[in-house]
């Protein structure tokens, strides 16, 4: 049996997509919820409506969401060539252009290129109104880019969206733009009907189940920063609950353990008083267990009351592009074992973690060395690991 990846996990199995076009000047929304199942991709609703900044309630908006822009906003062009650089390809379709305010994406024919873009701030201020009604944008597609993804599915010669008439041969004009909209026509899409008015936004659909396109561009490396911050969140909000699910179990597993263990110590007392000499060896035992938990306890209480100290030092100044997996305190040597005395490192503490900035990285190393409680910081492990995460530890001595 094949172990999901934890992106598809936190992903789901349904998904929404909008497409954002203008007719007529005015602005409309075509939207697509999908369920991905054994047998393939299912619709499980569809609509189309006036967009006035607004979502309506009945679509589920913890689900991941694909946007596809191709209103009146979003310019695209056709090179009759194409190049593996996104430089060459967007210089060429929109010479003189400042890139700093635009978001591309390029989609390579064989021997032509499709070039959309779309101001920054027009993008943002939309993916901004998303948010703020606790919908979360994971990919952006612009004008009829994404139909690339759709297209290796697709056997006709001819597709047609809200407002486009897209013509898949090389020879003949790629795409066409109507001011009306286009009749309804269904397209019969691996054994599933599609029509034209969700055509884009299903397409949208088919890279995220996918995980891939070919496009590329400014606005496909957008998409990736939005994605990575939706499984993050999804992350954090399924660990707490699978965390507390667990703590319940725990604590679950303790109190009948407790019960057990408790009713057989009620039976060891009874025999206790009836053998008198068992009862004198096992106080002489009892005296052993405890000086060697007041040992233990003294250790890990004057740990405690460093440790609080310590992690509040160092969480008050870690930036937020660092990731701790572990802070331990006067580490031990080697592992606790019956008859032998406990040993640690003292004034000393090891910290793990990932950074995603490697300056930011140093920065609070120095900043760590500058406290007047540190001796010495020594960086002994750093390195990217198997999921490409640049990992790291940190030794600090402490005065």
């Amino acid at each position: 049996m094949k172990i999901p990846k934890i992106d598809t996990l936190l992903m789901g199995n349904q998904y929404i997509s909008i497409e954002h076009y203008t007719c007529n000047n005015v602005n409309k929304i075509a939207l697509v919820a999908v369920k991905k199942t054994k047998e393939g991709l299912l619709i499980e609703k569809k609509d189309k409506v006036h967009y006035k900044g607004e979502i309506a309630e009945k679509w589920d908006k913890s689900l991941p969401y694909f946007l596809v822009l191709n209103t009146n906003q979003v310019l695209q062009k056709e090179v009759l060539y194409t190049d593996p650089s996104d430089e060459k390809l967007i210089n060429k379709a929109f010479p003189n252009t400042n890139w700093e305010t635009f978001y591309y994406e390029i989609w390579r024919l064989k021997s032509k290129t499709i070039v959309a873009i779309t101001r920054k701030n027009y993008l943002d201020e939309l993916i901004q109104e998303y948010k703020n009604q606790q919908i979360n944008i994971t990919s952006i597609s612009l004008g009829t880019c994404a139909i690339a993804d759709l297209k290796k599915y697709s056997t006709y010669d001819e597709l047609h969206t809200n407002h486009q008439i897209i013509t898949i041969n090389e020879h003949d004009t790629t795409i066409n733009s109507s001011l009306e909209e286009l009749p309804q026509v269904n397209y019969a899409i691996n054994d599933l009907a599609i029509p034209n008015a969700q055509l884009l936004a299903f397409s949208g659909i088919i890279r995220l189940v996918s995980n891939f396109t070919s496009n590329s561009g400014s606005i496909i490396t957008l998409s990736n920063l939005k994605k990575e911050e939706y499984l993050q969140q999804r992350f954090f909000s399924k660990g707490s609950k699978i965390i507390l699910g667990a703590l319940l179990i725990v604590l679950l597993i303790n109190f009948l353990c407790f019960s057990h263990y408790y009713k057989a110590s009620q039976e060891a007392t009874e025999k206790i008083a009836m053998h008198k000499v068992d009862l004198q060896n096992l106080a002489s035992i009892k005296e052993r267990v405890k000086l060697k938990e007041s040992i233990v306890q003294n250790v890990f209480l004057k740990k405690g009351s460093q440790s609080s100290f310590y992690c509040n030092a160092i969480a008050q100044i870690i930036p937020s592009s660092i990731l701790l997996s572990e802070i331990e305190l006067n580490p031990l040597e080697k592992k606790v074992k019956n008859e032998e005395s406990i040993i640690y490192t003292d004034k000393t503490i090891l910290i793990n973690g990932i950074t995603k900035d490697n300056t930011a990285f140093t920065n609070w190393i120095e900043t760590i060395e500058k406290k007047y409680w540190t001796s010495k910081v020594v960086i002994t492990h750093f390195g990217k690991n198997e999921n490409n995460e640049t990992e790291f530890g940190v030794k600090i001595n402490l005065k």
